[in-house]
């Protein structure tokens, strides 16, 4: 090759190419500027950041709150009370009635009768603790009507009647437990349809939550 004769003119030769702008800038070139575009970019995320943290909390308020108002549109309230012996629909009688007074059904899974403190299944043993002496010889239970507790659903707003004396049959025994019904106390655990469940003595205080009923094969059930 002969002096004098530039490279980039020589057949098969590809001329040195110029590195110097291989690498580009993602900036704009002024400083300044690039310094404000990133700022913004890091408060935009920040700010995303915090209205998703936000959204978040106030998500879980709404499921919250919702939870509240199923609980609410379904628990029941059972209300407990012996009527006086007095004339119904011409005949003397006294009933001990349960009433659920919420608004869902309420599953009663225990349901005690107390007489002095000693608990009580049956109208039989009951009555024979209260007021055996105006039981009919022989133990006649003629006019005493009775229907089981635990276990059973009651609906919102009706009622069971646990015990009842038709006082026409029998208006002695019906007299005498009227004069015993202060001695009766009751005891109670039951749930609703979401097993939100309760335990309640129907004294003035507010049923107490409890997360589940306990039963026992030792309680004396009604």
């Amino acid at each position: 090759m002969e002096d004098g004769i530039e490279e980039s003119k020589v057949p098969g030769l590809m001329p040195e190419l110029d590195h110097s702008h291989n690498h580009h800038s993602h900036g704009s070139g002024i400083p300044w500027l690039d310094v404000i575009v990133g700022l913004s970019a890091i408060f935009i995320s920040v700010v995303s950041l915090v209205v998703s943290i936000e959204h978040g909390k106030i998500m879980e308020r709404m499921v919250d709150q919702n939870r509240k108002m199923v609980e609410a549109s379904t628990m029941p309230l059972l209300t407990v009370g012996v009527s006086e012996f007095v004339i119904a629909r011409g005949k003397p009688k006294i009933q001990l009635r349960i009433q659920n007074g919420g608004v869902g059904p309420a599953l009663i899974d225990r349901f005690e009768i107390l007489y002095k403190g000693n608990a009580y299944s049956s109208p039989g043993t009951l009555l024979n603790a209260c007021c055996i002496a105006a039981l009919p010889k022989g133990g006649d239970m003629s006019g005493v009507l009775h229907n089981k507790v635990s276990g059973m659903i009651l609906p919102a707003h009706e009622t069971l009647q646990p015990i009842s004396i038709d006082g026409e049959v029998n208006r002695k025994l019906g007299v005498a437990f009227d004069a015993a019904k202060n001695e009766l106390t009751f005891r109670a655990c039951y749930c609703s349809v979401l097993d939100e469940c309760w335990i309640t003595s129907f004294n003035d205080k507010r049923p107490q939550p409890v997360k589940q009923c306990q039963v026992s094969s030792e309680d004396k059930l009604w």
